[in-house]
């Protein structure tokens, strides 16, 4: 018999740290480290956020894993922005209404997992806001104010002017500067 998701799940991680593990749809998706075009592309997000984040005494985690509940998939984004004292399932991930803010930038392989399907498990889960950044497109996508099933809002914007991230940010940020 097959042992359960969340077994297997945790034991592929175990075998695998170098690399990024999620369950998605019943299914576990191991992903291979980003390009360097993916890298750099995060490192500059990265570089717009890190300033206010730790002005507000936030911490920037990559690699952690999103719990969503009990029954529900676990995810892996590029970036997850927390508070300073976020409430944690187990030593590997981070509940998803402890977090500020989760950064996503899309591959050849993810693109619908991260715009599609992701979105519809972490509103019910509470994340207040979760941004998609498409090279490809060259578009970025922000899903906020969560309201069960879907969030409330979705802005998507081109990749060369400003994007406003709502509260607790209350920033605006340049993703002409991304590129």
């Amino acid at each position: 018999m097959a042992a359960p998701l969340e077994e297997r799940f945790r034991t592929v991680r175990e075998l695998h740290p170098e690399y990024r593990v999620e369950t998605m749809s019943g299914r576990i998706v191991v992903n291979e480290a980003g390009t360097w075009q993916h890298n750099t592309c995060l490192f500059r997000v990265l570089r717009g956020l890190l300033a206010p984040a730790v002005e507000r005494g936030w911490q920037i985690w990559p690699n952690i894993t999103v719990y969503l509940g009990r029954q529900a998939d676990r995810y892996v984004p590029d970036l997850t922005v927390v508070p300073r004292a976020p409430r944690l399932h187990k030593d590997y991930a981070v509940h998803g209404d402890s977090t500020l803010l989760l950064v996503d930038i899309v591959s050849a392989g993810s693109s619908y997992d991260d715009h599609y399907v992701k979105p519809r498990s972490y509103s019910p889960a509470g994340v207040p806001l979760y941004l998609v950044v498409d090279p490809a497109q060259r578009t970025v996508r922000l899903f906020s104010e969560p309201e069960g099933r879907a969030y409330g809002r979705e802005t998507v914007a081109a990749l060369d002017g400003p994007l406003f991230l709502p509260a607790p940010w209350e920033l605006s940020l340049n993703t002409g500067e991304w590129w």
